[in-house]
């Protein structure tokens, strides 16, 4: 899994700069460029971090995103396919919320 290219597209699909986000984060913009571009991986306390910044389990969306419900038992795949759907969804009205604060 790419978690750089995940947060860098929950990042962007709640139009914050890459400043804006890891002020949200409290971390530095660089720290967050590094891990955005691969450079460097998020910590356990950074992911508890977009969960409480964001509503979204960095891991699980990342999954969601780039995952291959092929490989998973039979009786899973509509259970993920369900999931995923249910992130969009929360991710949307997250952004909506990010919205009306500004």
């Amino acid at each position: 899994m790419h978690l750089g290219e995940t947060a860098r597209s929950l990042r962007e699909s709640f139009g914050l700069t890459q400043r804006a986000a890891a002020e949200r984060l409290d971390i530095s913009f660089v720290h967050l460029c590094n891990i955005e571009n691969g450079k460097s991986n998020p910590s356990p306390d950074l992911l508890l971090k977009f969960r409480e910044a964001f509503g979204v389990d960095l891991y699980v969306y990342a999954w969601c995103r780039e995952g291959n419900s092929e490989e998973i038992p039979a009786g899973m795949r509509d259970v993920t396919r369900r999931l995923t759907a249910e992130w969009t969804k929360l991710i949307e009205r997250r952004k909506r919320e990010f919205q009306s604060q500004e």
